[in-house]
């Protein structure tokens, strides 16, 4: 009897064991593991093809820089390692091609109980209105002077890429912002904002200056819609890598990317490095962790990071801090364009970024090329703000007035 209930428990283990691989088996194969290649030399399409078929693995997309490729393993193949690939003289560099979410707010705190959705909304307007100069200027563009500065510029015609989930070129206060973009996501679709997110980091930086429902720190700043995130918030390291590309490709002068990951990786390094070299103005959000900064934020050698501070001049509890913290804006509290010609105030150091973006395309309409001398323009107009460390400031809140030279 003990010799056939063993019998019994292995057959029935074998049979599990074989059900969860053959589980296992159907969800790789719906979503192959991905890797980004580069390439140490330019190789041409056979070359690059004959390389990949030695590792069972197919070219899925093309980076158009850095002689990088995204490839995959075909259905049922083994995926071979990074260390593997390397090993081939013609391979400088591999990744595997992560999917994240790349706009999570700081979680919750355990220990209480967080107010509704509700209650927070019903408190933030009459936060709003103790805050702003008039009906059309959130908080957050009053209290970088943004409107002292608009006598000598509006930010005119500057080309700010929203490197996010879309934009919603329709809405009341972007119509006619939009001067193009690019989806990622969707190639076949245009990049429209599925989420919000996009949205309402575009109405910070450009909203219209028409007197009705807001206006953003640099209202004539035209605006181009990078989506490389889905209506999750999700996207992969590829897609945001080849954003930053095309930014640095189509003349962008200032790239805002209120997004970001804990773990760095070496193409997305090169990736901000390339949009400098190009004359592109990277801003980038500190992250939402109250930990250290996220990226690409980190890479400061290329990336402007924006940390975020509420209507009392303190460090937003959630806002992460750090040697690579360059400014800090407001981003508690915000109103901003939603879908639909809607509005709604977000908390974040997503909201704390385009601040800064609007900013820097008015250093940029004044003469400012690049990142360094738009960040020396920016340092040069910041005030610290008092009773905050370098590292949760960096230079302090700039001031729009002092930064383009209005009386």
């Amino acid at each position: 009897m003990k010799k056939l209930l063993t019998l019994v428990l292995t057959i029935a283990a074998c049979a599990l064991s074989t059900r969860a691989n053959a589980a296992g088996q159907k969800g790789a194969e719906a979503k192959p593991k991905r890797v980004i290649v580069a390439f140490r030399e330019a190789l041409d399409p056979d070359a690059r093809k004959s390389v990949l078929d030695q590792f069972s693995l197919k070219e899925v997309d093309d980076l158009g820089a850095f002689n990088a490729v995204a490839a995959e393993a075909p259905r049922g193949k083994y995926q071979p390692s990074s260390m593997r690939l390397m090993s081939d003289p013609n391979v400088l560099l591999v990744e595997e091609d992560f999917v994240t979410n790349w706009i999570k707010v700081a979680a919750p705190l355990p220990q209480a109980p967080l107010p509704s959705l509700s209650e927070v909304m019903g408190q933030l307007p009459k936060f709003e209105k103790k805050d702003a100069s008039n009906g059309e200027i959130p908080w957050g563009v009053a209290r970088v002077k943004a409107d002292k500065a608009w006598s000598v510029t509006q930010g005119e015609g500057v080309k700010v890429a929203v490197v996010d989930t879309g934009i919603d070129c329709a809405h009341p206060d972007l119509a006619g912002q939009c001067a193009g973009g690019v989806n990622f996501v969707d190639k076949k679709k245009p990049p429209m904002d599925d989420n919000s997110h996009g949205t309402h980091v575009s109405g910070t930086i450009a909203a219209l200056k028409d007197g009705n429902g807001v206006v953003g720190v640099a209202p004539k700043a035209r605006l181009y819609a990078v989506k490389v995130l889905d209506s999750e918030g999700s996207g992969s390291l590829f897609d945001i890598i080849k954003g930053l590309v095309w930014c640095a490709n189509n003349g962008m002068q200032v790239a805002n990317l209120s997004l970001g990951a804990p773990n760095g990786s070496t193409l997305l390094r090169l990736a901000v490095a390339y949009a400098k070299a190009r004359g592109v103005t990277v801003m980038a959000a500190a992250g939402n962790d109250s930990g250290s900064v996220n990226y690409p934020a980190a890479y400061q050698e290329s990336v402007i990071a924006v940390a975020a501070m509420d209507a009392d001049d303190k460090i937003a509890d959630f806002s992460s801090r750090g040697k690579e913290v360059a400014f800090i804006a407001p981003g508690v509290g915000v109103k901003s364009t939603i879908p639909g010609g809607k509005y709604d105030w977000y908390d974040g150091t997503s909201m704390a970024t385009p601040h800064m973006s609007g900013l820097a395309a008015l250093a940029v309409s004044r003469g400012a090329k690049g990142m360094d001398a738009v960040k020396a323009a920016l340092s040069k107009a910041a005030e610290p703000v008092k009773g905050l460390t370098p590292a949760e400031q960096g230079a302090g809140v700039v001031n729009a007035a002092k930064l383009v030279g209005a009386k």
